[in-house]
């Protein structure tokens, strides 16, 4: 456990913000630089497209370590991921046994899809969000256990606000579905009509409209619905109300597959769930059918929204691992079926993969400038060759095996990996750009002209070394500088100081002269 937390936090600040972090960096950069909390802008304009709370997460990392560093801006993040499988750790031991527990929190911790991709861009909202959300699942089975329909309802809605808060729409859909769905299992749809879950929805209310009118005090906030980049527009862009047909069925092919593949080396244990009884054994344990019907009504949705990406379900993810845990668990240990022979088999087949993998490292020509690879390639190798030993001795111990095996590949991934995209890239070059411009701006004034975009990672890296947000103007004043894409310049007069591209696009910076 101390070596896969470890591996989350290695080399966690040297790539580049990219995708959707600087977004994040930068609306939270431009609150502390504007001294206001409550309305968020973007290059200096009002933003619409989320409300603040994750901004707020990302202001806590800078505050803490006393920087606007990429580790900052994605610390907590990650410490919301490593909190999710805490959760189901804890869930599951109360609910099951321990035995369980360790396994469905490791195997969460270990979910391929967030070990080998989307922890290196942990800055984005999604993991902290999930960690929200899949708290507010567990309110409602914990509480009901307990028969406390006030704190289930009270407690559920308040996360379920802070979702709101923090990512818009999604997070009122998962409560309804979630409560509704649950509610009706149990056959008590009574209590959705009874003082506690009144006593909820204005909890909700009290926090979701406390903030709308906190922030109609600087602006109004029926802009956050209005506007064109809405949060309506957010969520409904992605569903299958602006998406054809065509989109939709290789969707809901490939959907179940790709979840599957994401939850790796979870998926594995498909092995040892679909089977004869399965279903009853399931109705025994309320906490894993609970979190099969949580996770099938709110994936739902999601199978039929084509344009729906990985980390918008990493909250039901867990749900499923669970799912599948049990079925490894509960399952005969017979080490002699051939279940358990072809999981020593495909981890074998891992292990041996992943070593002859790290081996090769130094001779792949991308890698030769990473510092260390020929060192990284022998330890990884070494530990990979002592776990195949370990695992042609005790075949037993496939699934601790493979769970190891993901964690030495995390240790490797964070190496080389993170390094790697450090240099190259679209994301490396769009930091080098901002670097030059501030460089050769100095303290001068500095806009951006018109209606000119140009990378987000740029901007917020200027905005970073240059203390002040980059604002967009349409006058022209020779005395300052200006980033403009240069298509909108028509035929004006001006000198060019850098040039550098966004997309296909070519940007220069400028100062305008007179004819």
């Amino acid at each position: 456990m101390v070596l896969l937390f470890t591996s989350f936090f290695i080399n966690l600040g040297v790539a580049p913000l990219k995708h959707e972090e600087p977004r994040r960096a930068l609306v939270a950069l431009e609150m502390l630089f504007r001294g206001n909390w409550i309305v968020p802008t973007e290059v200096g304009e009002y933003y619409y497209k989320k409300p603040p709370i994750y901004n707020w997460v990302v202001i806590g990392g800078f505050k803490l370590f006393g920087n606007y560093s990429e580790y900052a801006a994605r610390f907590f993040s990650i410490l919301s991921f490593l909190g999710m499988g805490v959760l189901v750790f804890l869930m599951g031991r109360r609910y099951v046994d321990t035995y369980f527990g360790i396994y469905a929190g490791l195997l969460t911790w270990i979910m391929a899809d967030v070990l080998f991709y989307f922890s290196a861009t942990a800055g984005e909202i999604d993991l902290f969000y999930s960690f929200i959300t899949l708290g507010s699942f567990f309110t409602i089975f914990h509480f009901y256990q307990k028969q406390q329909f006030y704190l289930l309802f009270i407690i559920t809605y308040a996360l379920g606000a802070i979702g709101t808060l923090t990512k818009g729409l999604p997070s009122p859909v998962f409560l309804a579905i979630s409560l509704g769905v649950f509610f009706l299992y149990k056959g008590r749809l009574r209590y959705l009509f009874s003082l506690a879950h009144l006593a909820g929805i204005l909890v909700y209310l009290l926090i979701v409209g406390g903030y709308f009118w906190w922030y109609d005090q600087y602006h109004p906030f029926t802009n956050y619905f209005t506007s064109e980049d809405s949060l309506w527009s957010q969520s409904s862009d992605r569903t299958m109300l602006k998406n054809s047909v065509f989109t939709l069925i290789p969707h809901l092919l490939l959907f179940p597959l790709e979840t599957l593949k994401n939850i790796a080396p979870a998926s594995l244990l498909l092995l040892f769930t679909i089977r004869k009884g399965f279903i009853t054994e399931l109705r025994r344990q309320p906490f894993i059918l609970f979190s099969l019907i949580l996770f099938i009504s709110n994936i739902a949705i999601y199978w039929i929204s084509p344009g729906t990406r990985s980390r918008y379900v990493y909250m039901l993810y867990p749900l499923l691992v669970i799912v599948l845990t049990f079925g490894y668990t509960s399952f005969p240990k017979a080490t002699s079926h051939p279940r358990f022979r072809w999981l020593y088999g495909i981890v074998l087949g891992l292990i041996i993969l992943s070593g002859l993998t790290c081996l090769a490292l130094p001779f792949i020509p991308q890698l030769a400038d990473i510092s260390g690879i020929v060192a990284v390639s022998i330890v990884a190798t070494l530990a990979i060759a002592a776990l195949l030993i370990v695992h042609l001795k005790q075949p037993t111990f496939a699934l601790p095996n493979v769970i190891l095996l993901f964690v030495l590949l995390r240790f490797v991934f964070a190496s080389v990996i993170l390094p790697y995209r450090a240099q190259e890239g679209s994301a490396a070059q769009d930091k080098a750009d901002a670097y030059q411009i501030a460089e050769i701006t100095k303290n001068e004034p500095l806009f951006l002209f018109e209606d000119s975009r140009c990378s987000l990672t740029t901007v917020f890296y200027l905005e970073r070394e240059r203390t002040e947000i980059l604002r967009r103007d349409e006058t022209v004043n020779n005395h300052y500088y200006y980033l403009a894409n240069r298509s909108l310049l028509d035929d004006r007069m001006y000198e060019v100081f850098y040039t550098f591209a966004y997309g296909d696009q070519e940007f220069v910076l400028l100062k305008f002269r007179d004819p």
